[in-house]
């Protein structure tokens, strides 16, 4: 059985793509802290273990490196940290190691990137998004993609928190809205194509097979603002919730211009021309996210989350 290595397994994207692909691969999970429980993965955590890739490579012997150290969730999600510099630098010396060992190795990023004022951005988009964050992860990406054996995926994933008693974005807007909550967070500008970690880990397996390489977008069907995304999401859980919608003559420049607030759609005609797949509608990600809650053991307000008939 083949190894496969996932930089940044304490990450949404990191830790559901660990559980998605320990059926096919000898999964081992390495990050720096609050490493989740994965049956069936080997996890590494500590410094040490992302501080000198070279050597625990050397020591692991993966067939293939995943990194979801930088973009591991949600630009939405209020609370994550993306693209950070030290998480910029580290991916970058991961991947220059996996080069010289001739590792495929393959960077998560952020459709982020990316801002209007155009929608389902194509992988050459001139519309970049102007902010620090998003120039960071750009210029990771070039670095990256002078690799011959490396695979740069623009996605916007989210999926469960499977860290040991951490809440993640999803299960928090869940709990919010069966409370009644404010959900000042939704009310912000800025279109996306969500997809579930999981559906994401399909399609990666397939372009694993087919040895794909360069800069992909690989996303979901549909074209959703914070709000229809939180809708969709309640409707799936039987949660009444409807929310209102926000007017976007309150947003300034600013605000559209920061990370994650732009016109972030992708276009993902090439992956799909390549491998030939169907990326998944949102109904279809929402449907794995809840066939998923029972494995995750995910409750809200003190009891299981109800699942379809």
């Amino acid at each position: 059985m083949n190894t496969l290595a996932i930089f940044g397994v304490d990450t949404v994207a990191g830790a559901n793509l660990a559980r998605s692909f320990s059926a096919d691969y000898r999964v081992i999970g390495i990050c720096d802290h609050n490493a989740p429980e994965l049956p069936g993965c080997q996890l590494i955590s500590g410094d040490d273990a992302t501080a000198q890739p070279s050597r625990l490579l050397a020591d692991l012997q993966p067939q293939r490196v995943i990194d979801a150290s930088c973009v591991g969730d949600s630009p939405w999600n209020p609370q994550v940290s993306i693209g950070s510099e030290e998480q910029c630098e580290r991916s970058a010396k991961l991947a220059s190691a996996c080069d010289a060992m001739d590792i495929p190795y393959v960077l998560l990023s952020s459709d982020a990137v990316l801002s209007g004022p155009w929608m389902f951005h194509e992988e050459g988009s001139e519309c970049r998004c102007s902010s620090i964050i998003g120039q960071r992860l750009l210029n990771l990406e070039q670095t990256i993609l002078q690799n011959a054996n490396a695979l740069v995926v623009r996605t916007h994933v989210f999926g469960w928190s499977l860290s040991a008693g951490q809440t993640g974005w999803v299960e928090d807007l869940l709990e919010r809205m069966c409370q009644g909550q404010p959900c000042a967070d939704l009310h912000k500008p800025g279109h996306a194509t969500p997809i579930v970690a999981s559906e994401l880990a399909q399609i990666l397996n397939r372009a694993f097979a087919e040895n794909l390489n360069g800069l992909y977008h690989i996303a979901g069907a549909e074209r959703v603002n914070r709000i229809q995304f939180a809708r969709r999401l309640a409707q799936s859980f039987d949660v009444s919730w409807f929310g209102s919608a926000a007017s976007g003559e309150h947003f300034t420049e600013a605000e559209r211009k920061s990370f994650g607030f732009g016109e972030t759609s992708l276009q993902t005609r090439m992956v799909r021309r390549e491998l030939c797949v169907a990326m998944p509608t949102l109904t279809e990600s929402m449907h794995q996210l809840r066939e998923q809650q029972e494995i995750a053991s995910i409750s809200i307000s003190g009891r299981p989350l109800s699942r379809a008939a």
